[in-house]
C-alpha cells in the first residue's frame, strides 16, 4: 500500500498544478489583409508587409464588455490564422513568419506578438501561429495600432496572392 501511495502522491502532485489559462474577461479580434507579390527573393532579406492605423475599437469592446481600460490588468495574444483570401495559399517557400504590433505614433517601438518558425515545406492552407506572452494593451488602448508582418523565405515567391491575417487578443 505504502508503494502505491509513494508512486500516485508525485502523481497527483504534478496534475493538480496543471491548468488551462480560461481566466479572460474577454476576445478582441481583427483581421489584416495582404498581398505577397511573385517573385520575392529569399537573398533580400527579411520582406516586410506594413498596415498602420488598423483601428482597435477599444472603446467600443471595452464598454460592450462593461469594462473600462483600467479595469484591465493586461491585454495577451490570443490566437492567430494565416490563409489564403481567393485561394488556397502555400507557403512551403517561407521559413519563419514573425508579426508586430507597433504604436502609429512611434512605429521603432514594437513587440513580436505571433510567429511561426517551422514551417513545413508542404504546408498550405490555414497557418496557425504561435502567440507570445507579451502585453499589448499599451497598443490597444489608443485608437489605431499598426501591424508588420515579417517574412524571411527560402525560395522565391511563386505566385501573388492576397493574404489575411485573422488574429486576436485576451483581455484580462
Amino acid at each position: 500500500m505504502k508503494k502505491i501511495f509513494l508512486l500516485l502522491f508525485p502523481i497527483l502532485f504534478l496534475f493538480s498544478n496543471c491548468k488551462k489559462d480560461d481566466d479572460f474577461l474577454f476576445e478582441m479580434k481583427y483581421v489584416n489583409d495582404f498581398s505577397i507579390s511573385a517573385g520575392l527573393n529569399p537573398f533580400a532579406g527579411t520582406h516586410v508587409f506594413e498596415t498602420t492605423n488598423i483601428p482597435s475599437n477599444s472603446v467600443a469592446i471595452f464598454s460592450q464588455n462593461n469594462k473600462t481600460a483600467s479595469e484591465i490588468s493586461a491585454i495577451n495574444p490570443g490566437s492567430a490564422f494565416l490563409r489564403g483570401i481567393f485561394s488556397t495559399a502555400e507557403y512551403g517557400y517561407i521559413r519563419e513568419i514573425s508579426i508586430k504590433m507597433f504604436s502609429p505614433d512611434d512605429p521603432s517601438f514594437e513587440k513580436e506578438i505571433f510567429y511561426h518558425n517551422q514551417i513545413s515545406n508542404n504546408a498550405s492552407g490555414d497557418l496557425p501561429l504561435i502567440g507570445t506572452l507579451v502585453d499589448t494593451k499599451v497598443f490597444l488602448e489608443k485608437e489605431t495600432f499598426g501591424i508588420r508582418v515579417e517574412l524571411q523565405l527560402f525560395n522565391i515567391s511563386p505566385e501573388s496572392i492576397d493574404m489575411r491575417l485573422d488574429f486576436s487578443f485576451l483581455a484580462k
